[in-house]
Parts: structure tokens; sequence; C-alpha cells
């Protein structure tokens, strides 16, 4: 009786071991991987508009150089590999994030329910091509 209980419990332990290395270890392993992707992502997007804010005085390649060195500090930092390519991907995703969102600044949602669509003159926006 005992040997019958000892190879189903053998049996189980088998069954289990073979479940969480087929299905949960991947899983874990891509939650993580788009866990560091979403982080990436974001640190791309803030460095992308502190230097739009900061340095408006340099242009579109010298701010880009330096989001380039800032991000890649912080992959040293975080120990992930990307490389310059996707590096540079990540950085015109976020430049295309912020040209695409900065239209919708001059929008404007009143109490009524009006829209009012107001010019970059008249918000006092100061858009510049290129950057």
């Amino acid at each position: 009786m005992s040997d019958i209980l000892f190879e189903v419990v053998k049996l189980l332990v088998m069954v289990a071991v073979l479940v969480i290395t087929r299905y949960v270890i991947p899983w874990i392993r891509s939650k993580i991987e788009n866990d560091k992707l979403t982080a990436i992502t974001e640190w791309a997007r803030i460095a992308v508009l502190a230097a739009q804010q900061i340095m408006t005085t340099k242009d579109g390649a010298e701010k880009k150089a330096i989001v380039t060195e800032f991000l890649k500090e912080i992959l040293t930092d975080k120990n992930i590999a990307l490389s310059d390519y996707q590096l540079d991907i990540l950085i015109e995703a976020a430049v295309k994030q912020m040209k695409m969102s900065a239209p919708m600044e001059g929008i404007l949602a009143e109490a009524g329910g009006d829209m009012n669509f107001l010019s970059d003159k008249e918000e006092g926006v100061k858009c510049e091509e290129g950057d």
C-alpha cells in the first residue's frame, strides 16, 4: 500500500515540475521582460520631455545624444541590455508621442462642454520643428 502511495506522490511531483517548467517559468520571464520594457519606455519618455523643456538652446541631434547617454547609464545601472538600434527606436517613439500630444495642449474644455481651439500664439506655446 505504501509503495502505491509513494508512486502516486512521485507521479504528482513529476507532473507538477513539468507544469512549472513548461508554463509557469516562461510566464514569469515574459512578465518580467514586459515590466522592464514598460519601465524603459517610461524613462525614455521622461528623458525626451526633460530634454525638450531644459535644453531649449540645443538642436535635436545634441538633445538626442544627451538622452541616449542618460538612458545608457540607467540601463547599465539596472543591468538591462539594449542595442543602440533598440534605444534609438525608443527615443524616436518618445519624440513622436511628445509631438502627437503637443497639439492637444491647445484644446480647452469649458463647463458648457464647448471646445475651443486656440492657436499656439494665443496659448503662448512655443513649438519648434525638428526637435
